[in-house]
């Protein structure tokens, strides 16, 4: 009987170690649930300035990803030039980086790698 009950303190040290748990505090902030910054890589489908909606489609064609636009957000081309709203047509090849918190998107700039843009004029010399 003494045998057992010495066995006792032992056993509550060990539960006591294991209900604490330290905690790692840059962990529980990289999980908070904070926006997340991602890419879509693609081709453009259909750009609805009305509907403030842009379409695209995967490169592998087996999806269609829709992301909320504004009139406001920034077009490039891969070289850097800025590139209207208006000028994307569907077929440009494109990055749109994006935040994503939850279900809420909200595109922070789309990158126009090839085609699907109107050109621009140049005045002839």
């Amino acid at each position: 009987m003494a045998l057992i009950l010495s066995g006792l303190p032992f056993q509550a040290t060990l539960e006591a170690q294991e209900q604490h748990k330290p905690r790692v505090p840059v962990i529980d902030k990289i999980t908070s649930g904070g926006p997340m910054e991602q890419m879509f890589t693609g081709v453009v489908k259909s750009v609805s300035l009305k509907e403030q909606v842009l379409n695209v489609d995967s490169i592998d064609g087996k999806s269609t990803e829709i992301f909320p636009i504004r009139k406001k957000v920034r077009v490039v081309t891969a070289d850097g030039d800025r590139v209207e709203l208006v000028d994307l047509k569907p077929g440009a090849d494109v990055l749109v980086y994006f935040e994503q918190k939850g279900d809420h998107r909200k595109v922070k700039q789309v990158v126009v790698l090839t085609g699907g843009t109107a050109k621009k004029k140049t005045p002839s010399s």
